[in-house]
């Protein structure tokens, strides 16, 4: 797809407003020459080049027209529903004000005539002009739930089934599947459950049964939150609809699968829902694992590592062999930042091939291959057969045996660089985790450049943030954690009066205070000494002398440091510290 030429005026807007720089242009060119399906503000947005109200803040200027922030308003539900929601959905606008005989409707695409002769003609039935206003998607979408409530739409479908007598559908089989497939008040349900998990920023989706009941939680932002209970008598349909949109057994029960479906939210965005059923005792248990896939890789600095880890890391990104591995629990990050690092090196003579599970990032310049362990396809058995691809480098979604710790050690030894992910607490416990997968320490030693641990941490929402000043017991703890870090890499003086942040609530962050996450980190290059330390047994003593001595930022520190900035509070930094402690 060749760029609109009124698109390339729009970047160059953007260049002189300062929120874009000159070769992000042409970066942005290339990806719209390969991903010609994907829409000009999404990929901007969700290729982190600027923020969605920035964005349309700047589009009202350049075409002039009027911006406005629907999540700031106090939009009544009447107000909101005297545009039909038919509308509504099909041209992304919302009517937001009356006056008179005046309709304002906010529009987030200001040049699609066709919405504004559909919402005109609506109008003029009516005996009413329109003045249109340029807003977000992200506030566009926030307005919508007033169309109907997540929970009253629930009510309704949950009523409707308990009318179809969904009940007796409880011991689902083979012979009635088609009666659970068709069954459109079960269908709602999932689909509303999934839809606003989506509009939620939910990662994953728990549906959960108890004794009278059922509960459905989101995890967002790193927390699970409960946002609806179900019937009980319903439960098991709505997990049967789940098993047959994921194409599993429905009259299977005594053993966990796993299976995957799509789910399109418009006629050009779909995500990819990977899907868990775990038999408990008399029931079962479904988690929901969210995934954009049309997300474009964010960059290192937008994921948060600081100046001095990134440095470290183009580093180790200089070297044309070895093993850089990044390290942390289930959920916290590590393919996103090992992406970040291969989008770094994406270049047109350069054979890039990845072995994921699942895969969450879809880029255009990258061999992805899906794992399939059910067929035989595994990460140890992909690696031997990439070996045979002339591949530059490598990344193995994770090092979970014996098998494949060995296969990766073998392929950074034979001139390619891999990454991959473990499961570890922190970056030096990487070395005795592949020791207990059978790797003899020589050979650790000749393959590892680079380690990298990390948690998420919360952000705070910039809309509502406030400073205060941290308690006594609190500023101690701060001092104590930092007094083995370089006071130059402190930015502040934590001598005396020490300040925090936090959000206050607002309509932006759903009145939670956080919006997003940040990643707290620590990088670990390993030197002449560690290898020396590593080939000849390991000795913790030596390991923490040596660590001592390269004065790095663990990530703990870290999070403290981003507190003192006011990216993340020193709340979530020391729940990030609770569970480093609890591992070690």
């Amino acid at each position: 797809m060749i760029i609109k030429e009124i698109h390339n005026k729009f970047l160059e807007h953007l260049v002189k407003k300062g929120l874009l720089r000159e070769r992000q242009i042409e970066e942005i060119k290339s990806i719209i020459k390969n991903s010609p399906e994907q829409s000009f503000r999404k990929l901007l947005v969700k290729g982190g080049f600027i923020d969605s109200e920035k964005l349309a803040q700047n589009e009202a200027e350049f075409y002039g027209y009027p911006y406005v922030n629907l999540s700031e308003l106090q939009i009544s539900a009447e107000l909101i529903k005297l545009l039909p929601s038919t509308l509504a959905e099909k041209y992304s606008a919302v009517c937001f004000s009356q006056e008179g005989f005046k309709y304002k409707i906010a529009l987030i695409d200001i040049e699609d005539f066709n919405a504004r002769d559909a919402i005109d003609f609506w109008a003029s039935s009516k005996n009413f002009t329109v003045q249109y206003y340029l807003c977000s998607y992200d506030s566009w979408k926030d307005a919508m739930r007033k169309y109907g409530s997540f929970g009253v739409e629930i009510e309704s479908a949950i009523n409707e089934a308990k009318d179809d007598k969904v009940d007796e559908v409880n011991d689902v089989s083979t012979d009635n599947i088609e009666q659970v497939i068709k069954n459109a008040p079960v269908s709602q349900i999932v689909s509303m459950i999934v839809k606003y998990g989506i509009e939620s920023r939910a990662s994953d989706i728990h549906i959960e049964p108890h004794r009278d009941s059922a509960r459905v939680r989101y995890r967002i932002d790193g927390v699970l939150q409960t946002v609806l209970v179900l019937p009980i008598a319903i439960y098991d349909s709505i997990i049967s609809r789940i098993k047959v949109l994921s194409q599993l057994k429905i009259d299977e029960t005594r053993v966990p699968q796993d299976g995957r479906f799509k789910f399109k939210v418009s006629k050009t965005v779909s995500y990819d829902v990977r899907v868990s059923i775990m038999p408990l005792e008399g029931s079962e248990k479904a988690t929901l694992r969210v995934l954009d896939s049309s997300k474009q890789a964010l960059t290192l600095e937008q994921l948060g590592f600081s100046s001095e880890m990134q440095s470290v890391m183009m580093s180790a990104l200089k070297e044309s062999y070895g093993m850089i591995l990044s390290t942390g629990p289930t959920g916290s990050g590590k393919s996103t930042s090992l992406f970040s690092l291969l989008s770094l090196l994406n270049k047109d003579g350069v054979n890039i091939c990845t072995l994921e599970d699942p895969i969450e990032y879809y880029t255009a310049g990258i061999n992805q291959a899906q794992i399939r362990p059910e067929v035989g396809f595994t990460f140890a058995s992909g690696l031997r057969a990439l070996m045979r691809q002339d591949p530059d480098i490598i990344m193995v979604g994770e090092i979970r045996d014996n098998e494949t710790a060995e296969m990766a050690i073998h392929a950074a030894l034979t001139g390619h660089l891999l990454f991959a992910t473990l499961h570890t607490n922190d970056s030096i416990g990487a070395i005795p985790r592949l020791i207990d997968m059978k790797v003899e320490p020589f050979l650790i030693a000749s393959t590892i450049n680079l380690i990298i641990a990390q948690r998420l941490a919360r952000r705070i929402c910039s809309k509502c943030k406030e400073p205060y000043e941290l308690p006594s017991e609190v500023a101690n703890k701060v001092r104590q954690q930092l007094s083995s870090v370089d006071p130059t890499k402190i930015p502040i003086d934590i001598s005396g009066r020490i300040l925090g942040y936090r959000g206050k609530g607002c309509n932006n962050c759903k009145n939670t205070g956080y919006t997003g996450r940040v990643v707290l980190a620590e990088a670990l290059p390993i030197t002449k000494k560690l290898r020396m330390i590593i080939s000849e047994g390991f000795k913790i003593k030596e390991v923490q002398q040596e660590l001592a001595g390269l004065g790095m930022i663990n990530l703990v520190q870290d999070g403290i440091i981003k507190a003192l900035q006011g990216i993340t509070t020193f709340e979530d930094v020391f729940r990030v510290s609770k569970e480093v402690d609890e591992q070690e």
